[in-house]
């Protein structure tokens, strides 16, 4: 421990050095930057001087999809499919050049008579980047699930409509995804999601990702409805589940664009993701070690005006959280619906000088 002031001295050193570089006026590295951060100006438009204010309203819902791989269940009684809906959820998108802001909360909850119960949600993202890398960082937290599955082990769910719900059930997700996209200069990303940019012709590009995340499901009491919990054996009593995972992805995405106005935008990354995992039961934790599966599927479509733009999007990130005997596909399912305004503004002399480095060209 006596290392640790000293190695966190060393860090900041480095950093600071690496961060001098970075933000270095012009050099003849900052040159080559430049010429490396431009783009076809005939595939895309690039608006970094303008502050847009989108206004969105979205769905945005979590799904846990359990199954057991020990007994032979052809009717499907043990799987459990947990779905928490937020319902509308309203709120504010601030983009500036290449930074944006999103804040959300729900507005309207389900009601009891839907036989869901509620669900309490809160998310935010704070997203940075261009048309060369792109940075998402999210947090996602829902409480109260029920069970899609409830017919399949309810006699009764025919006649009241009432799903098995669990309350006491939280999920809290944090990621940090990267994506890099190797044909920065005709494809802009960012102009099928949030409209820093105006893609005006048809373009496609590869994509290079990687994510790291935080997921901690968890209830006062075991994640299976009593009639399907015997299906599972020693893991029936799980409760809880925390997952570190790292992963790297790879995929491509495109976009279709008519009249310089009317497009629509589809990306896909899947790849393998090492997983650090904290299995909890009734008295125990098991600590285990994986390797999995994780991706991104998103679809967009729109009007792409100069002034303002209308977007409809579809978002799903997914997990895989499988052991031998039990399996669990975590989701995350965002649709938006945004409408936003591009604003004149004059760019702060501080902000000048920091689009003058090689950190902001390199974005």
């Amino acid at each position: 421990m006596k290392t640790l002031p000293l190695i966190c001295i060393c860090l900041l050193l480095t950093f600071s050095t690496f961060a001098q570089g970075l933000f270095k006026p012009d050099t003849a590295n900052l040159r080559k930057a430049r010429k490396r951060a431009d783009w076809d100006t005939t595939k895309y438009l690039r608006y970094d001087s303008r502050l847009i204010v989108g206004y969105f309203q979205s769905y945005r819902n979590f799904n846990n999809e359990f199954q057991q791989f020990k007994e032979k269940d052809s009717l499907g009684l043990s799987k459990t499919n947990y779905f928490a809906e937020s319902r509308l959820i309203s709120g504010i998108e601030v983009n500036y050049d290449k930074f944006s802001l999103a804040v959300g909360l729900r507005t309207s909850p389900p009601t009891q008579s839907e036989g869901k119960g509620n669900t309490k949600t809160f998310t935010t993202n704070f997203n940075i980047g261009g048309n060369i890398w792109y940075l998402e960082n999210s947090f996602r937290y829902f409480k109260g699930f029920y069970d899609k599955n409830t017919a399949k082990y309810d006699t009764s769910f025919k006649r009241t409509g009432v799903y098995y719900q669990e309350p006491a059930l939280e999920n809290t997700l944090f990621r940090s995804k990267f994506l890099y996209f190797t044909n920065h200069k005709k494809f802009a990303f960012r102009s099928g999601y949030a409209c820093g940019y105006r893609q005006i012709r048809s373009a496609g590009t590869w994509v290079l990702g990687g994510n790291v995340s935080y997921n901690n499901l968890r209830s006062d009491s075991s994640f299976f409805p009593i009639p399907s919990r015997s299906y599972y054996g020693d893991y029936g009593s799980m409760k809880g589940l925390k997952v570190i995972g790292i992963s790297a992805n790879v995929g491509a995405a495109a976009t279709i664009v008519l009249f310089k106005t009317l497009f629509v935008s589809g990306l896909f990354i899947i790849g393998p993701e090492q997983q650090w995992r904290t299995y909890s039961y009734e008295n125990t934790t098991s600590p285990i070690s994986y390797v999995a599966w994780s991706g991104d599927g998103r679809l967009s479509l729109g009007m792409n005006f100069k002034h303002f733009y209308i977007i409809g999007s579809s978002i799903t990130d997914f997990s895989v959280y499988n052991s031998k005997f039990v399996g669990l596909l975590n989701k995350s399912i965002t649709g938006n619906f945004t409408f936003g305004i591009r604003f004149n503004s004059k760019t702060p002399e501080f902000y000048k000088k920091f689009q003058q480095t090689r950190f902001y060209l390199a974005i």
